[in-house]
């Protein structure tokens, strides 16, 4: 038996204090969780079931599990595992849930199992999916060092990205944040972003065209912006033009780059115009190399990358509930759980 957390319905996640644990399937290994973040994706889930059927994982009374960047120690291999080993220190990331509870089981391949060296904890370790998310994206979108970069949003993943244009040596013009909580924008700028804008101050596009000047064009008026990245996507209650929006008004009338990350609560509307007038790339991204799992791990190890900063609460499972509530809180940057 082991204890994990329970997703109910929206607004409700409970602790169960004995559910079946896992057994390692042929090529898994069974992960003793040690730290499992609160993702963006599962806040979506939290506030109106979005993504319920690839964020959870059922236990054999029924439980539904969620949690899927974590770390933690080896417990058990499965059938045909070779190159791990038991009580082995691991980051695991599953594509269907699981992590909150004291075992999972993880596929043994490079995408979903990555060895934590030395020098590393747990808590800090379980931050490395989202970082490497934003090393890919990062990676997409080709920065020029003459060029401004937006990030809207700067949760976990958000931040993620103003690490990785950093340690990675890359030099662009302005790097400016756009979120709506303050918090989260402070410390945008305390680990390398040159700029802030609050959605909620006033408007967006004549913020950030205040900061990099405008230019003219068949399009009309646009911000000296090269790339944008979208890591907030489509919240439902958030007033204003959803993020992509505000960004194909945003991006420069020549090359500009879109990378779409955040997840979306449902279809929205929105002005198109500037997608046919400026003839930007947009692309999306989800997920990582598995060679930058390796690289967000490494950036860990020698300090290139400071993210225990980035974790503004840890608690232990038994508050599950309380910590979901903090991570929709404007106070939180990112809510760990530990076991």
């Amino acid at each position: 038996m082991m204890r994990a957390a329970d997703f109910i319905a929206p607004g409700e996640i409970a602790f169960r204090a004995e559910a079946t644990s896992p057994a390692p399937a042929p090529g898994e290994v069974l992960v003793r969780v040690k730290a499992c973040g609160i993702c963006g994706s599962d806040l979506h889930m939290y506030r109106d079931n979005s993504y319920r059927d690839k964020l959870v994982r059922e236990t054999a009374e029924g439980f539904s599990v969620p949690g899927h960047e974590f770390a933690g120690e080896i417990a058990a291999l499965g059938e045909g595992v070779e190159g791990w080993r038991i009580g082995q220190r691991v980051v695991g990331v599953t594509g269907m849930g699981g992590g909150m509870a004291d075992f999972v089981a993880v596929p043994a391949n490079p995408f979903q199992l990555v060895a934590i060296p030395d020098g590393v904890d747990f808590a800090i370790a379980a931050t490395t999916e989202p970082l490497a998310d934003g090393l890919q994206m990062v990676r997409k979108a080709g920065i020029r060092d003459d060029e401004n970069v937006v990030v809207f949003g700067v949760g976990i993943i958000g931040l993620g990205v103003v690490q990785a244009i950093r340690a990675r040596g890359i030099s662009p013009k302005r790097i400016i944040a756009v979120d709506v909580h303050q918090r989260r924008l402070d410390m945008a700028l305390e680990i390398g972003a040159t700029d802030a804008v609050n959605a909620r101050d006033g408007d967006v596009f004549e913020a950030i065209t205040a900061i990099c000047g405008t230019e003219y064009g068949y399009a009309g008026t646009s911000a000296k912006v090269g790339v944008i990245f979208d890591c907030a996507g489509y919240i439902k209650h958030m007033q204003g033009p959803p993020p992509l929006e505000t960004a194909l008004r945003l991006v420069d009338l020549n090359g500009g780059r879109i990378v779409c990350f955040g997840g979306y609560e449902g279809a929205m509307t929105i002005d198109m115009g500037p997608l046919i007038e400026k003839q930007p790339t947009i692309m999306g991204s989800n997920g990582y190399s598995a060679e930058e799992l390796v690289e967000a791990l490494d950036l860990m190890r020698v300090g290139k990358v400071d993210r225990n900063c980035l974790i503004s609460h840890r608690l232990n499972l038994e508050n599950v509930a309380q910590a979901f509530e903090l991570q929709c809180a404007p106070e939180a940057v990112k809510v760990m759980i530990t076991l």
